[in-house]
């Protein structure tokens, strides 16, 4: 009895983990971590890019973008930090802690 206990915590807490960011479809291009300082890169390539926070399995928003355009995280005047694509911008919550943009196949 003991013993399936322990697996069907071992079990749940695998899913618990499999529905973070691994389970988000696409190949991460920047991420942001509420630890660390916001960042920008240019799109490697042309595609349609999704915005993901946290464990999200649904994208925010969809952007698509050209090779080169901008997109990552950037902070506001007032210190809050924002997702950007292209012209797309959106101020995240101020409890995000993880915030993605994946390029999607």
């Amino acid at each position: 009895m003991y013993k399936r206990s322990i697996l069907g915590s071992v079990v749940i807490l695998s899913l618990f983990l499999i529905a973070g960011c691994g389970a988000q479809k696409g190949v991460t291009q920047i991420k942001y971590e509420k630890s660390t300082e916001p960042t920008t890169i240019a799109a490697p390539q042309d595609g349609t890019y999704a915005l993901y926070t946290a464990s999200d399995l649904t994208p925010k928003v969809r952007e698509k973008l050209m090779k080169g355009d901008r997109i990552g995280f950037e902070k506001t005047s007032d210190g809050r930090v924002r997702a950007v694509a292209g012209t797309y911008n959106q101020v995240l919550a101020s409890s995000t802690q993880e915030a993605y943009w994946k390029l999607q196949k």
